[in-house]
């Protein structure tokens, strides 16, 4: 009765061990369905293609391992459990059982093959967790520096409009005449711009850094800077020269004909230098010309003059 009823233990516990197997045979290819589901439908599930394919991969080594254990498994302990009688054999009183057949029944079942295959299969589940989960990290780092290029890339396009514009508005000396308040620090939207502009600068890396707290910080200082500059230009062009009379417009007109005469590359220095003296003398009350202006001026007259002597 003792060994009819470890052989009942054994192929119950085989049974189970098998129905398990198929259990996680089965898990793992409805986790390669739902896999498969989400990389033809990310925007259901709400994940990307890299995670469908992970779950793709762990439901099918999930699978694979499931089965292997199955197939390894139940050949041996199909093969213990017929060995063993699924009954008492009847009693011989003229010919009794040798001992050994005895000592053979009551060995008990060697779960050592079990214990192995098993922790082999841990390990190849481990070994392949590891394996995504790193790729998985890699990929993560790769996707987080295509961003950070991508932010750095849109901070510094609002950088070079703003800088663009404002260089473009200090090499024209004619627009001075349309809009002379980016020149006046006393008009609180230019001296507003001036300081974001500064920061923005400050704060400008030469190439992508590798924080994000960089990038973000230099792309909401380019975003404060172009407010700001659009305010300021805006505005100065909003309220021009506020030159109203006559006499006062007219002026003006004399200004701007005498500083085209003075950065004419085709007059001489001599009508240069005159027209030079007559926008100073005729802006004084009416407009301020930029020092920058004045100097520019010179340094062009001085290489006409030298060219001059020297030919």
């Amino acid at each position: 009765m003792q060994n009819n009823y470890v052989a009942t233990s054994s192929e119950q516990f085989v049974v189970v061990l098998s129905y398990l197997m198929w259990g996680c045979t089965l898990l793992g290819l409805l986790g390669m369905a739902y896999g498969a589901a989400m990389v033809f439908r990310p925007q259901y599930s709400g994940g990307g293609v890299s995670k469908a394919l992970r779950i793709c991969g762990g439901g099918l080594l999930f699978a694979i391992a499931a089965t292997a254990v199955r197939v390894m498994l139940f050949p041996v302990s199909t093969e213990e459990a017929t060995d063993l009688p699924s009954a008492d054999p009847p009693a011989i009183p003229a010919a009794p059982a040798p001992p050994t057949v005895d000592a053979a029944r009551d060995v008990p079942m060697d779960w050592t093959p079990l214990v192995w295959i098993v922790v082999v299969v841990l390990a190849l589940a481990l070994a392949a967790y590891l394996i995504v989960r790193t790729r998985s990290h890699v990929v993560d780092r790769r996707n987080a520096k295509k961003a950070l290029e991508a932010d750095y890339a849109a901070a510094h396009a609002v950088y070079s409009e703003v800088a663009d514009a404002y260089a473009a508005y200090l090499a024209d000396p004619y627009s001075i005449f349309i809009r002379p308040l980016l020149d006046d620090l006393t008009e609180p939207r230019t001296a507003a711009f001036i300081d974001a502009f500064a920061a923005m600068n400050d704060v400008r890396p030469e190439q992508c850094p590798d924080t994000a707290k960089r990038v973000q910080a230099f792309a909401v200082a380019a975003q404060k800077a172009r407010t700001a500059w659009r305010s300021a230009d805006g505005y100065a062009r909003t309220m021009g020269l506020r030159v109203t009379s006559v006499k006062g417009q007219r002026t003006v007109r004399r200004i701007r004909s005498a500083l085209g005469i003075a950065l004419d590359t085709s007059a001489t220095g001599q009508e240069r230098e005159t027209a030079l003296r007559t926008v100073e003398e005729l802006a004084a009350g009416i407009v301020t010309i930029p020092d920058r202006i004045y100097d520019n001026v010179k340094i062009a007259i001085e290489t006409t003059t030298r060219k001059q002597l020297t030919s």
